[in-house]
């Protein structure tokens, strides 16, 4: 090794902990103490997950006009040129009266806020909407249906959540929805 390439390795060795030192200082102070996705993005993602199958009820004119009313509303959402158009027509679908004893309802209505959440993010300003819809839906403390529905609405989330830069609930969701669709795999091998 020459006399120049050590003299340089030596001023480079000299300036790393002021280098380091300088490099720390500035993260520091680029934090915002008051940002909420920095301090969600430092939480642990919250990955409980409960699930219960969904027995099918007996089959009542009520219920049947419900799955029918559903059916109308995805027809109706499917037919619109604007997403806007979309997003009103499923609004209505999760509206409708759930009879009572129906437990298919769940589902449904699952699958419509999934489309719907989908729906609003379309638009950027729309991703927080879509969040505060589908959030609590599908929140850690409930238990959702074992149905692929619980699954997408998942997924869904935290595709929302990336979106909104909110790393915890992103990885949250998704980790929520590869268990779902492995208790379905294994529900199936059964």
């Amino acid at each position: 090794m020459t006399a120049s390439k050590r003299s340089g390795r030596s001023r480079f060795v000299a300036w790393l902990p002021w280098m380091l030192c300088l490099s720390a200082t500035t993260s520091v102070l680029g934090c915002d103490p008051d940002d909420a996705a920095h301090a969600r993005a430092d939480e642990a993602p919250d990955d409980r997950l409960a699930t219960h199958r969904v027995a099918s009820a007996a089959a009542t004119p009520e219920g049947l006009a419900y799955l029918e009313a559903v059916a109308a509303v995805h027809d109706d959402a499917d037919g619109q040129s604007s997403a806007e158009g979309r997003a009103a027509a499923l609004r209505r679908g999760l509206a409708l009266p759930v009879p009572a004893g129906l437990a298919e309802a769940e589902v449904l209505r699952l699958e419509l806020a999934a489309r719907l959440a989908e729906t609003l993010a379309s638009h950027p300003e729309g991703v927080p909407a879509a969040i505060d819809l589908l959030a609590p839906m599908v929140a850690p403390e409930r238990s959702l249906p074992l149905d692929r529905a619980s699954a997408r609405a998942l997924v869904t989330l935290g595709d929302l959540a990336v979106a909104a830069g909110d790393d915890a609930l992103a990885a949250g969701s998704y980790a929520r929805a590869i268990r779902v669709m492995s208790s379905l795999r294994q529900e199936l091998e059964r």
